[in-house]
């Protein structure tokens, strides 16, 4: 009985062991989703814009404008940089 009492003692520790080696797993690749998803948010945005402006529209006002492809590029850097700040405040980074 003793025996028994033992064995069944040491396989709930086993089990609880393995549950929390499972758990650890799953919060590291939580981390690594975290981290995926703000390097895909940050190089997205420049992404998009970038995309905009080679569809090669004729009637886009930027396009006539002096300061719009500056404008443009400050934009993409104006938001990169404050995706980035959030994500570095959020600990995803």
């Amino acid at each position: 009985m003793r025996i028994k009492q033992l064995i069944e003692s040491l396989r709930d520790t086993v089990t609880t062991a393995i549950q929390v080696n499972v758990a650890m797993i799953t919060f590291g690749e939580t981390e690594v989703t975290k981290r995926l998803a703000a390097w895909g948010a940050l190089i997205a945005v420049p992404t998009f814009i970038a995309s905009v402006y080679g569809m090669n529209f004729e009637h886009m006002p930027e396009l006539k404008w002096a300061f719009g492809y500056p404008v443009a590029l400050g934009a993409m850097a104006a938001i990169n940089v404050y995706l980035w700040v959030r994500f570095r405040k959020a600990g995803w980074l």
